[in-house]
């Protein structure tokens, strides 16, 4: 949360009413572990069903009418975009690499309308803090001035009214009068002075949160800026991924037709690969072996050796551990 304890906030509330005490963020730090527990454990689909419960059907109402409300619709914005990159993860993990480009480009336009949506809540609270800007510059300028006159005026009848009472001056009734006179503009004199004493810290005030407000403005903004540009880069990387392995296999099967061999969609390409065992373990650890094997899965459904390798590793072998031949009877001593 942020809070934002000097900000003037406008009721703006926009899209849907969001769901009571909805937290992606908290949902998101409470879920991950659990599901980086199945990927470990090589439970994958288990975890792709799993995170695709968590991503909520509809994007949460983006709420600007308090602080409080703002700060709670940003930290809903990162835990989304985090539940977004979590799925396209698992989805990949899985083998499903152009699922996980569709989740990260949904990832994307989800970010766009959360940018809209926070230029739409804050459009108001900048024009807002412009004019408290504007009027608490020109309250200040006019007023620090007038305050020292006042002041100077007010000592000033004080000074002589104690000096007409310390000397025991008689006056003339004109010179009472006229005195009389001024004292009655030495109260009004007095009450505006004091309305400046208590208005002045205010505007000053004002003026110091001013560029508080355009910083956390700002900030926001770069905020969610920030999670539009993660999403395009995270779009690109994945959309490279599955032309690179396209153009790959494109290129293989290209090859085997020149040497008159009978193209089966990406049979050709995922046996090949099976057929050097080192493809896939020196990928280090079972999971990013599971994972690259899934994607073969994908590629060929069905696929024997790549079954037969993510199975061993699902009961903690080696992918391409070679079973040991059962002993072979010894025949019956002929008597």
């Amino acid at each position: 949360m942020r809070p934002m304890p000097f900000l003037l906030l406008p009721a703006v509330a926009l899209v849907a009413q969001a769901p009571a005490n909805l937290d992606l963020a908290q949902r998101f730090n409470a879920e991950l572990p659990l599901v980086n527990q199945m990927l470990k454990e090589l439970k994958t689909q288990e975890a792709l069903t799993k995170v695709q419960a968590l991503v909520p059907t509809e994007r949460p109402a983006f709420d600007a009418s308090t602080s409080k409300a703002l700060g709670q619709s940003l930290d809903n914005a990162q835990g989304l975009m985090s539940l977004y990159r979590l799925h396209a993860n698992v989805a990949s993990e899985a083998g499903q690499w152009e699922q996980a480009v569709a989740i990260q480009e949904k990832r994307a336009q989800v970010a766009r309308a959360i940018l809209a949506d926070l230029e739409k809540a804050q459009a108001p609270i900048a024009a807002q803090w412009k004019k408290v800007s504007q009027e608490s510059g020109d309250y200040v300028t006019k007023n620090e001035a007038r305050k020292k006159e006042l002041e100077a005026k007010v000592a000033a009848f004080k000074a002589e009214l104690e000096e007409i009472k310390t000397s025991k001056k008689k006056l003339s009734k004109k010179e009472a009068d006229e005195f009389n006179a001024r004292g009655a503009q030495t109260q009004l004199d007095d009450q505006e002075l004091a309305q400046i004493a208590a208005a002045l810290p205010v505007h000053k005030q004002n003026l110091a949160n001013v560029p508080k407000v355009t910083k956390t403005l700002n900030d926001n903004r770069k905020e969610v800026e920030g999670m539009v540009k993660a999403a395009d880069e995270a779009i690109a990387k994945a959309k490279k991924a599955v032309a690179d392995q396209n153009d790959e296999i494109t290129s293989f099967n290209t090859k085997q037709v020149m040497q008159k061999v009978k193209i089966v969609g990406r049979k050709n390409w995922v046996d090949a690969v099976l057929r050097a065992p080192e493809n896939v373990t020196k990928l280090g650890t079972s999971q990013s072996q599971a994972a690259f094997l899934n994607r073969l899965l994908v590629l060929d459904p069905g696929n024997a050796g790549a079954q037969k390798a993510l199975d061993n590793l699902k009961a903690g072998k080696e992918a391409f551990a070679k079973e040991a031949k059962p002993a072979k009877k010894s025949g019956a001593k002929k008597k």
